[in-house]
């Protein structure tokens, strides 16, 4: 996180965006370190969003940015397509920003939800999303107000879809399972809802930056039937492993995941030229956003044996 140790930013928006040059600093100073999820702390400047995009899809980095505080819904939702920010690199918070206890001061401030997300997020492994995980600490928000205050006034459902379908997340209470404070959609910036998961930008940058920083090892060795095998033996261990930790995983339990290195991606045309190709299908683990439950009741409802086998 870049900004002020009490989560208030020690600099200006642009100052923590940074410059890109010979010294570089701000954002830019986190180049080539690998970060999974940046943030600048309490920065809400729309004008800065394009290059934080750039930045993260250029490092695989999954960034956290929000709009300002006591922000509407309808201001979000035109400055996010002002800004032209549909990606899966960059989440984007809803402006209403969390009160939190500082026990080391004695005092409760206000403050962004980029903390507690970036902070969420970075606890989670790569294929969970924010969706409904509890985030400790808050003690209220701008729009629900303080416990103290006797203020209360939750989200409803046309408004949360009025975020959500701008691709836009929020922090608020209550959450899917209780009245906790949580992240509500799990969502990145994007309207593509195949990739618009947490999840999605966590696995592709995780597994993009390990296979980048492990297959390294193959680079100038000797094209052959043993190298080609070699490559194809590593990838299939990696993934094999992510299977038994439950990053991969699959309803029906069939291998998620396949791996081609051989003759028939490696003709002599491209490996007489010193390329070597693996292709690598990984199908992700989706998360349960929409959970149905059919219901049917009655006393004319005819309850069959096998329906209730489970004694449910």
């Amino acid at each position: 996180m870049i900004g002020g140790s009490d989560g208030v930013a020690g600099l200006a928006g642009s100052s923590l965006v940074g410059n890109d040059g010979i010294v570089r600093s701000g954002m830019f100073s986190l180049r080539g370190q690998k970060c999974a999820v940046v943030v600048l702390a309490d920065c809400d400047d729309a004008t800065q969003w394009s290059q934080m995009n750039s930045f993260g899809l250029a490092e695989g980095a999954y960034m956290i940015t929000c709009g300002p505080s006591g922000d509407t819904l309808a201001s979000a939702v035109q400055t996010k397509q002002s800004a032209g920010i549909d990606s899966y690199a960059m989440k984007i918070m809803f402006g209403d920003w969390l009160y939190w206890y500082d026990d080391a001061n004695g005092l409760t401030r206000l403050v962004s939800p980029n903390g507690f997300v970036g902070g969420c997020l970075s606890n989670l492994s790569p294929q969970q999303s924010s969706l409904n995980k509890p985030l400790n600490g808050v003690v209220g928000s701008q729009k629900t107000g303080l416990v103290s205050s006797g203020q209360s006034s939750a989200y409803s459902s046309v408004e949360l879809q009025t975020l959500f379908g701008a691709g836009i997340d929020v922090v608020c209470n209550p959450a899917p399972g209780g009245d906790y404070w949580a992240v509500r959609c799990g969502h990145n910036s994007s309207s593509n809802a195949l990739v618009a998961s947490d999840a999605y930008t966590r696995m592709t940058n995780f597994i993009a930056q390990t296979l980048a920083a492990g297959m390294g090892i193959y680079v100038g060795t000797v094209i052959n039937t043993t190298l080609l095998s070699n490559v194809r033996a590593t990838l299939l261990g990696f993934l094999s492993n992510l299977l038994g930790q439950g990053i991969l995983g699959s309803v029906d339990g069939s291998t998620p995941y396949a791996v081609v290195c051989d003759a028939s991606n490696n003709p002599q045309s491209r490996t007489a030229l010193g390329y070597v190709q693996a292709d690598v299908q990984i199908r992700y683990q989706g998360i349960n956003e929409k959970f149905i439950v059919n219901l049917q009741g009655g006393q004319g409802v005819s309850v069959s044996s096998a329906s209730n086998a489970n004694g449910l």
